[in-house]
């Protein structure tokens, strides 16, 4: 059982599960000092997301934003997300390989093998994520409310931003930190293209509302 474990075309998802292991050790390593490797990664997270993603989401949103949301980056803790991901990501590695060898006496390629279970967790992660979150504190990573980004100018990441198809723009807080939002323009005669500067003028439930920015 050992040599299937350790075997070489496992090694990427044994990995994955002892970095599951070492986290859970430096959390409880932290708890006893009085430092939660939890607060910490979410404080130091240099990305924001101000969108909210249910599961029935229509992600042909532009951008990696609708995809982060999806993936309930949003949502949870980052020290859960990422032991959510990697264990979901080895335990599916180790069982496809089992599997082919097992039934098939075959294994596929390492690279396709990887690609595969990667795919599959990253489902596996959408669908625990958003139950779990549902179950866990609203996570508030940003050093400011997302709400208090009005009057901030954001650039145009990918996309045109028109009215009812928004685009996903960027913004860097006083704080220095980076946060990715959906904007539409406030008029319907307007839209904002790629690397276009836009104002932040009002929230609504998943994206911002903007007008063009005059230097």
């Amino acid at each position: 059982m050992m040599e299937f474990l350790l075997a070489d075309i496992n090694i990427g998802f044994a990995i994955a599960l002892c970095s599951v292991l070492a986290l859970a050790m430096l959390e409880g390593v932290g708890m006893l000092i009085g430092l939660s490797m939890m607060n910490l990664l979410d404080h130091i997270s240099p990305i924001d997301l101000d969108i909210d993603i249910d599961s029935d989401a229509d992600l042909t949103v532009g951008g990696i934003t609708p995809l982060l949301g999806w993936l309930c980056l949003n949502r949870l803790p980052l020290l859960i997300w990422l032991v959510l991901i990697l264990t979901s990501f080895g335990i599916i590695g180790y069982t496809l390989n089992y599997m082919l060898l097992n039934s098939f006496a075959i294994s596929f390629p390492e690279l396709l093998t990887y690609a595969l279970a990667l795919l599959l967790s990253l489902y596996v992660t959408h669908h625990i994520g958003v139950p779990l979150s549902r179950l866990l504190p609203k996570n508030e990573s940003s050093a400011i409310s997302n709400n208090s980004f009005n009057g901030l100018v954001a650039t145009i990441t990918i996309g045109t931003a028109k009215q009812g198809s928004p685009a996903e723009a960027s913004l860097t807080d006083s704080y220095k930190q980076k946060h990715y939002v959906l904007v539409t323009p406030d008029s319907d005669n307007e839209e904002f293209t790629q690397g276009q500067q836009v104002v932040l003028v009002e929230k609504k439930a998943t994206f911002w509302l903007a007008v063009k920015f005059n230097q």
